[in-house]
């Protein structure tokens, strides 16, 4: 299945770059542009494996290590692999997003916002701001920021773990999340999010919104909103890694998929899937307080992750016996052996 995986993914990058005016995928540029990008999910295993060896005061880590690639070279040839495809893709995704408007200009944010007012009464987010003030403000924009270090383990996680079945899995709900909902739902959507709203359609609904936020910037520097200032030029000037979006909110999509990933694996009736529970719903709550979304956008973007992480389930099962013979333990990146004795676990 990693096989066919990639094989979308690529295509969707040379169908993406073609639409963005590159025809050419040129892996070996993008590469060397983004190689500690590359090395980094390598270096966050190597650094989990050297923790746990210091712990348990192995003599010789080098080693260790060694003999876990040896054992299992495969594994460790398809996990580069993986870092590569995604690695060459990531660009795309970007790239994609650019077009959005040019393609489709934004017409969905008036829908969305009537149709959340009529719900809600209000906008959701006079209800946010009802409950978190200034210190509120600010742990919810510092955790919306903790989002990409999170989703870098969750990478690392999908790429390094040696349960194929559970990384085919998980690699093919990440694809899902980010192009299918992230570029073709976002295009068939095309929204820009209360942050953008006046700018993109000349309505100041959420001027109180952006004013407040603003206010709170001027004590506390909230990132959210220097972020988007800066998002918003590179956005007119067409630079690729920026694009401007909203429906389906992939923050949440992403962080979803980390609760969904843990729990697959450890269930859901501990303190670390109810942890994750909550920076959900925080992440959720503040992409609605920060202008970046709608309520609507994360609803979205759950339901569609949780529905093809379903299906995902269904289709690979029969398949599951097939790698019983080298599957470990749930979630490890390394076997346990003799020689490699249990804790010295990874993924």
């Amino acid at each position: 299945m990693l096989i066919s995986i990639s094989a979308f993914a690529l295509a969707f990058s040379v169908f993406a770059r073609w639409l963005s005016g590159e025809h050419t995928l040129a892996v070996p540029t993008v590469a060397a542009k983004r190689w500690p990008v590359l090395l980094l999910p390598l270096f966050l295993w190597l650094g989990w494996i050297a923790a746990l060896m210091i712990r348990r005061k192995y003599e010789r880590p080098l080693r260790v290590v060694w003999r876990l690639l040896r054992r299992d070279p495969l594994w460790f040839i398809r996990a580069m692999v993986m870092l590569a495809v995604i690695s060459a893709t990531a660009p795309a995704y970007s790239a994609f997003k650019l077009q959005i408007p040019q393609i489709i200009p934004f017409y969905a944010d008036p829908i969305i916002a009537e149709f959340e007012a009529a719900v809600f009464g209000q906008d959701p987010w006079q209800l946010t701001h009802a409950v978190f003030g200034l210190y509120g403000t600010v742990v919810l924009d510092r955790l919306y920021i903790l989002w990409f270090p999170v989703s870098t383990l969750l990478v690392t996680w999908a790429i390094m773990t040696r349960d194929r079945v559970f990384q085919a899995r998980a690699i093919a709900t990440m694809f899902f999340v980010w192009f299918v909902l992230g570029n073709f739902a976002a295009l068939a959507l095309s929204s820009c999010g209360p942050v953008y709203y006046e700018h993109f359609y000349g309505d100041d609904r959420f001027s109180p919104l952006m004013d407040t936020l603003r206010a709170y910037h001027a004590h506390a520097n909230i990132k959210a909103v220097a972020v988007s200032d800066w998002l918003l030029s590179d956005e007119a000037q067409g630079k690729l890694g920026t694009g401007i979006s909203a429906m389906p909110s992939i923050h949440v999509g992403m962080t979803f998929l980390t609760w969904l990933f843990v729990q697959s694996r450890i269930g859901w009736r501990n303190l670390i899937s109810a942890l994750l529970a909550v920076y959900v719903a925080a992440i959720w709550i503040g992409s609605v307080h920060l202008a970046w979304h709608y309520w609507l956008d994360g609803a979205v973007s759950i339901v569609g992750a949780a529905l093809f992480w379903k299906a995902t389930g269904f289709w690979l099962k029969p398949k599951a016996s097939l790698f019983q013979s080298v599957r470990p333990a749930p979630g490890s990146a390394v076997p346990e052996t003799p020689d490699f004795p249990k804790g010295v676990q990874a993924g």
